[in-house]
C-alpha cells in the first residue's frame, strides 16, 4: 500500500480494521529498516488511538512494533512480555524521579551520553521530551551544582515547578538573584535566565549546565543584548569545565562550537506525536481569514492554540472569535474575571475574552495571569488559548490543535524553523497522539536552520559587547587588539568600559563628555544617593534618553524626551498601586488608542522598560559619572544603585515583587504583607506562603486558588530557615 493510502485508512477506524493485514505488513517492513523507521514510527503513532479496536493478535503485534521503534512510553508491559522484553523495559525505566516513567529510545541514548560524561547538543522536535532527560540526569546526583538557563522568567517558574515535583526535595532549587545555597549538603540546581546567571558570582564551580532553546545563541542581530549575554554565559560555564547539554528543536547544524569541548551533536527527527497539517492559502488582508478562524474554533472540541503575530493581533483575533461565535459567559472563568475587574479596566480585551472562556497569552499579560491562563487551559476551563511568540518560548501546554492565524512575528514573515517550532506545539505524548495544525495563509519555504556561535568565529563584525566579557582564553588575537584599541582611545577606565559592555563605546564616550559639562554647571544634579530629587531625576532621565536609549526603546512606549520619562516614573512612584498607575495611563492615552491599547502599553512599560531596561541604563550612567567625578573632577561621586534596584522591583519591596515570579500577583502579595509585615526577600516570602493559614485570610475565590496552586509547588527552601535573612 502507498503511504498516503495507509494514513487515510488509519484515519478511518472501520477501514483500518478492514485493511489491517496489509497495513501491518507494510509497517512491519518499514520498522525493520533503519532508513524507514521514522516513517514506521509515525504510522504506529497514528494506529495507537485505535488500539482498543484491534483483536486477533494485532494488539500484541502493535505492542511489539511500538517497542521496535523505541516508543517505550507507549508500550504495554503487562501483557505477554518475555523476560528479554522486561529487561528492555527496565533499561528504559527512569530512575529516581518519584513516578513511573520510561524513556523512549532517543531519550535513553541522550541520557547515556550525558551520564558517561560527554557534552551533548540535541536537536529534536518539540514533543520529544527533552526535559525528562534533564530531570533524570539530576536524579542521578552525579552533579553537585547544576545550572539550567532558560529564555524567560515564566520558564524559570515552569521549570522549577517541574523539577520540584520530580526530584521530591532531593535538591535545593535557586531561581532568584537574592537567593543563596542552603548549605545543607544537598545538590543545588540554579534555574536562571542568562542575565541572572551573569549576575551571580557563585557559578564558577558549576559541574553541569543546560541551555534550553540553544538556537538563541545564534547572533543574527549584533544589537541583541540577550543573545550576547547567552553566549557569554555559555563560554563562562563551559570554560570552567562544566559539562553541558544544549537542547532545541529543528537545528540542522551547529558551527563555532570549539573542538576542545568534544561535544556530541545529536540531530533527530524522532517524534512521539504525528502531525496533520492543513493549509488554507488565504490572503493576509480581508475577512476570509477571520471567518475561517471562527469556523475552525467552532468545529474543534479539544484544546486549541491560536498563534498571532502580536498582542494587538491576539486581541483582535480573540474578539473576532467570541463576537462572531456569540459565545456565552463562562462560569469556569468567573472567579478570575471578577478578580481582574477589580484591578484592571473591564474593557481590557483579556478580561472580555476570558469572560467567554477564551484565554489570551502574550508578553504584556502579567506573569501570574499568564500562569493562570496556561493552568486553566490545561485543566479544560479554557478551550482556546490565543498566543503570540510566547508559545515558542518553551511555554509547555497540552493542545491537540494549533491554528497559525498569522504567518509573521510582529512584521517579519516566519521562517521554516519558526513554523515547525509553532506547529510542534500540537499533540502531546500519551494525551493527543495526532496533532492537528491549521495554517490559514500559504506555506512558508522549507529550509535548514544552522546555529552559529559568534564566540567561536570572531572577526571584525563580532560585537564588542561580546568580546569584552568573554573569558580571555576564548579571545582571538584580533579580538584582543580591538579591545586594546577601544580602551586606549577612551577616557573611561577599562573597568567601566567592561562593566558597561552592552552600551556602545561611542555612546559611553559621548556620555562622558556630557556628564563632565553637566558637573561644571550643576554638580548637585549628579552627586546624589538613594532617592533623587525631582531636578536630579530629570537630569538623569535626559542623559539616559539622549545618550543611552536614544529613543530606541522609549519611543515604543510613546516617550519622546527625558522630561516625559521623568513624568511617567514620578507618577509610578506616586501611585498607590499598579491599578492607580494603569488608570492614569488609560486616562492620558492618545486619542486613537483604545483602553486595551493603553492598559497593555502601561504593562509593557512596567515589565520591559522599568523592570528591565531602566535599571541597566541607570547603573551604566552611575558608573560613568562615578568615573568622571572621582578620576577627573576629584569630587565625591553619586551612587544610583539603590534607586536602580528599586526600579527593578517596580518600586515595591523586593521580596513582595519577587513573589510574582512564583505566580502570586502583587495585589495578593500585598494582602499577605498586611498581616506579616514587609516582605524583604523572596525566601522570606516563600516561608510565609508555606506557613500561612489561608483560612485566616480574607481571600476571594480566585486569590485562594492562586495561593493553593503556588503552595503545591513550593521548593524545599520554603520550609527551611536560612541563617541570613538579608541574602
Amino acid at each position: 500500500m502507498e503511504l498516503d493510502n495507509i494514513r487515510q485508512c488509519i484515519a478511518n477506524p472501520d477501514k483500518m480494521i478492514e485493511c489491517r493485514f496489509p497495513i501491518f505488513r507494510e509497517v512491519t517492513r518499514l520498522a525493520n529498516r533503519e532508513q524507514t523507521s521514522a516513517i514506521a514510527r509515525e504510522l504506529i503513532i497514528r494506529i495507537l488511538p485505535h488500539k482498543a479496536l484491534l483483536t486477533d493478535g494485532y494488539d500484541d503485534l502493535l505492542d511489539a512494533l511500538v517497542r521496535e521503534v523505541g516508543l517505550f512510553p507507549y508500550a504495554d508491559q503487562g501483557k505477554n512480555v518475555t523476560i528479554e522484553e522486561q529487561m528492555l523495559f527496565e533499561a528504559h525505566r527512569v530512575q529516581g524521579i518519584g513516578q513511573e516513567r520510561f524513556f523512549h529510545s532517543l531519550q535513553l541514548a541522550v541520557f547515556q551520553e550525558i551520564v558517561n560524561g560527554r557534552n551533548v547538543v540535541l536537536s529534536a522536535p518539540t514533543s520529544v521530551g527533552k526535559s525528562l532527560v534533564i530531570d533524570a540526569v539530576l536524579a542521578t546526583r552525579l552533579h553537585k551544582k547544576a545550572v539550567i538557563i532558560v529564555p524567560t522568567i515564566a520558564l524559570i517558574d515552569e521549570t522549577r515547578r517541574r523539577i520540584t515535583a520530580t526530584l521530591d526535595g532531593t535538591h535545593d532549587i535557586i531561581t532568584h538573584p537574592s537567593q543563596d545555597r542552603l548549605g545543607d549538603g544537598r545538590p543545588t540546581v540554579y534555574i536562571l535566565t542568562q542575565e541572572r546567571a551573569l549576575g551571580r558570582n557563585d557559578l564558577s564551580d558549576a559541574d553541569f549546565f543546560v541551555i534550553d532553546e540553544f538556537y538563541k545563541l545564534d547572533l543574527r542581530d549584533a544589537r541583541d543584548e540577550r543573545a550576547i549575554d547567552l553566549n557569554i554565559c555559555f563560554h563562562r560555564l563551559a570554560q570552567n569545565g562544566a559539562q553541558f547539554y544544549l537542547i532545541g528543536p529543528n537545528i540542522a547544524n551547529v558551527r563555532g562550537l570549539a573542538a576542545s569541548y568534544k561535544h556530541v551533536f545529536m540531530p533527530s527527527d524522532f517524534s512521539t506525536v504525528a502531525l496533520d497539517i492543513e493549509y488554507f492559502n488565504l490572503r493576509q488582508k480581508g475577512e476570509e481569514r477571520n471567518a475561517k478562524l471562527v469556523e475552525l474554533c467552532a468545529s474543534l472540541n479539544s484544546p486549541t492554540l491560536v498563534y498571532c503575530q502580536s498582542p494587538r493581533s491576539a486581541r483582535d483575533a480573540a474578539r473576532n472569535i467570541y463576537e462572531k461565535s456569540e459565545l456565552p459567559i463562562s462560569e469556569a472563568t468567573k472567579d478570575a474575571v471578577d478578580w481582574l475587574e477589580q484591578y484592571f479596566p473591564t474593557e481590557w480585551e483579556v478580561i472580555q475574552a476570558l469572560k467567554r472562556g477564551i484565554g489570551i497569552h502574550h508578553g504584556n499579560v502579567p506573569r501570574a495571569i499568564q500562569q493562570f491562563m496556561v493552568r486553566a487551559f490545561e485543566e479544560g476551563r479554557i478551550k482556546i488559548l490565543v498566543c503570540t511568540s510566547t508559545i515558542i518560548e518553551g511555554v509547555n501546554t497540552v493542545a491537540e490543535n494549533v491554528i497559525i492565524f498569522d504567518r509573521r512575528t510582529n512584521t517579519t514573515t516566519i521562517d521554516d524553523f519558526t513554523f515547525r517550532n509553532i506547529a510542534g506545539r500540537a499533540g502531546r505524548m500519551n494525551r493527543y497522539f495526532i496533532g492537528k495544525v491549521f495554517v490559514l495563509e500559504e506555506a512558508v519555504a522549507e529550509g535548514d536552520h544552522v546555529v552559529d556561535l559568534p564566540g567561536g568565529q570572531q572577526d571584525e563584525t563580532t560585537p564588542l559587547s561580546l568580546i569584552l566579557d568573554l573569558p580571555p582564553g576564548s579571545l582571538t588575537s584580533l579580538s584582543q587588539e580591538r579591545i586594546t584599541t577601544v580602551i586606549e582611545e577612551s577616557k573611561l577606565s577599562e573597568a567601566t568600559i567592561r562593566q558597561n559592555r552592552y552600551i556602545p563605546i561611542e555612546d559611553q564616550n559621548a556620555l562622558f563628555e556630557a556628564i563632565s559639562a553637566l558637573y561644571d554647571s550643576h554638580p548637585e544634579y549628579l552627586q546624589w544617593k538613594g532617592i533623587p530629587r525631582s531636578e536630579q531625576l530629570l537630569a538623569v532621565c535626559n542623559l539616559i534618553y539622549d545618550y543611552l536609549d536614544r529613543g530606541t526603546s522609549l519611543r515604543r512606549h510613546k516617550i519622546f524626551a527625558g522630561d516625559q520619562l521623568q513624568a511617567v516614573l514620578t507618577s509610578l512612584m506616586a501611585a498607590d498601586d499598579f491599578k492607580d498607575f494603569i488608570a492614569q495611563r488609560v486616562e492620558s492615552r492618545w486619542k486613537d488608542d483604545t483602553i486595551s491599547d493603553a492598559v497593555e502599553q502601561a504593562l509593557s512599560f512596567l515589565r520591559n522598560y522599568v523592570g528591565y531596561k531602566f535599571g541597566r541604563q541607570l547603573t551604566a550612567l552611575s558608573r560613568i559619572q562615578a568615573d568622571v567625578l572621582s578620576r577627573y573632577k576629584k569630587a565625591v561621586p553619586g551612587d544610583y544603585s539603590m534607586f536602580a534596584a528599586h526600579a527593578d522591583s517596580l518600586f515595591m519591596p523586593a521580596g513582595l515583587f519577587a513573589l510574582d515570579e512564583y505566580g502570586v500577583p502583587s495585589e495578593i502579595a500585598r494582602k499577605i504583607m498586611i498581616d506579616s509585615g514587609t516582605i524583604e526577600s523572596v525566601d522570606q516570602g516563600l516561608r510565609i506562603l508555606a506557613g500561612i493559614d489561608l483560612g485566616q485570610l480574607k481571600l476571594e475565590p480566585f486569590e485562594r486558588e492562586i495561593l493553593e496552586s503556588v503552595r503545591q509547588s513550593l521548593p524545599l527552601r520554603a520550609f527551611t530557615k536560612v541563617e541570613d535573612e538579608g541574602i
